[in-house]
């Protein structure tokens, strides 16, 4: 890049750094009645704008800034960034496909997309027309989707279950993510390879423990539907996990430093809360020590999409009628026993009025908190 490609992407990180939330924030809108949260997020300067649904608002939102910041990239950088892009799309895949195995008209499966804009790659028309979905992911092998087209194809062929194909499209997915990532040289790449491993880390042990422990799958398939792709956590260390007999066995039989990081995780939410906040750590680290690079640009839109899942919960936690604790619990800020979560990018605040430990609920509160990270939890990537 010239200089002044790199003056450009520092400023306008810059400028997306300082629109993110801290704590006094997110405390303040917690404790909001829902009609104040709604004018509030919908000024300019509240760094999110929320016009019908909330979900097409947060991706029209991070793909308005995205656009912004891969305009003076080129290379692997760009790639890498506008590939992390694809998993919205992802998501439009994944609908049309649901709706063609369940018959559904081609109406009603175009409302449930999201609108990617510029981002766009799908040939979403012709994959609307297409009779079935066999001949849908034939289609898909003339898009950048060629690769996950063809393995999804295969399982299809195979009688595979629509579990079988979600699994297939999102670990291809991650494995070109950390492919990417890999591909960026000097202290950028470090530091990318840093964030996009921690998140390669996240899924592979959530989708681990979900899959042996939730869906009961046998240790050799719960392993092979895992990411062909480590940082930290090593191939031979996540087949040793999933020959552990359940869910504690496998926390208590981490490897360092997911033992330390773990050590009270009681389920795949908190095991996710936790290794998201790993993450951001490690986005807000690139952010301050590191200065015209696409590592910023990446950590700025990680962080940036952390603030819109968490407004977007907020708003629907206060729909719900959840108390200001209980979201604080199941948004991972404090946990069940009213004490500050690990931070992610700041220290815990003094914030007294709002640590009284959860009142012990009981289980129409328990219901309302599983409802919620149904709707809200973290997602899997």
């Amino acid at each position: 890049m010239s200089v002044a490609q790199y003056a450009y992407l520092n400023t306008r990180v810059s400028l997306y750094a300082g629109q993110l939330l801290g704590m006094d924030r997110l405390d303040a809108l917690i404790d909001r009645a829902y009609d104040e949260v709604r004018p509030d997020a919908a000024q300019p300067t509240g760094s999110i704008q929320y016009a019908g649904d909330l979900d097409q608002s947060n991706v029209t939102l991070l793909l308005k800034e995205l656009a912004v910041l891969i305009r003076p990239l080129s290379g692997a950088p760009r790639e890498l960034l506008g590939y992390w892009a694809h998993r919205f799309e992802l998501g439009n895949l994944k609908t049309i496909i649901r709706g063609k195995m369940a018959g559904q008209p081609q109406a009603a499966i175009e409302e449930q997309l999201q609108d990617m804009g510029a981002f766009t790659s799908l040939p979403i028309a012709g994959l609307l027309q297409s009779d079935t979905p066999a001949e849908l992911l034939r289609r898909l092998e003339q898009t950048p989707y060629a690769e996950i087209a063809r393995q999804a194809r295969h399982l299809l062929e195979q009688g595979e279950a629509l579990f079988a194909l979600d699994a297939a499209l999102d670990r291809r997915y991650f494995a070109g993510l950390a492919r990417r990532g890999a591909a960026i040289e000097g202290s950028a790449g470090q530091l990318l390879r840093t964030i996009v491993g921690s998140i390669v880390d996240r899924v592979n042990l959530v989708w681990l423990l979900r899959y042996r422990y939730a869906y009961n799958l046998p240790p050799a398939q719960a392993y092979y539907l895992l990411i062909p792709a480590s940082h930290r956590l090593l191939p031979q260390q996540l087949q040793q996990l999933a020959q552990c007999a359940n869910f504690e066995e496998a926390i208590a039989s981490l490897p360092p430093p997911f033992d330390r990081i773990l050590a009270d995780a009681r389920n795949t939410t908190e095991v996710t809360l936790k290794l998201e906040r790993e993450t951001w750590r490690y986005a807000n680290h690139a952010l301050r020590h590191s200065s015209f690079n696409a590592a910023r640009a990446f950590a700025c839109m990680v962080l940036r999409e952390r603030d819109l899942r968490r407004l977007r919960a907020i708003v629907r936690g206060r729909n719900m009628h959840m108390e200001p604790a209980m979201i604080r619990t199941a948004l991972g800020l404090v946990n069940g026993h009213g004490k500050c979560a690990a931070p992610d990018d700041e220290t815990c605040h003094a914030r007294s009025p709002h640590l009284n430990p959860l009142p012990q609920a009981g289980e129409e509160a328990n219901e309302s908190l599983r409802e919620f990270h149904v709707k809200n939890g973290p997602e899997a990537h």
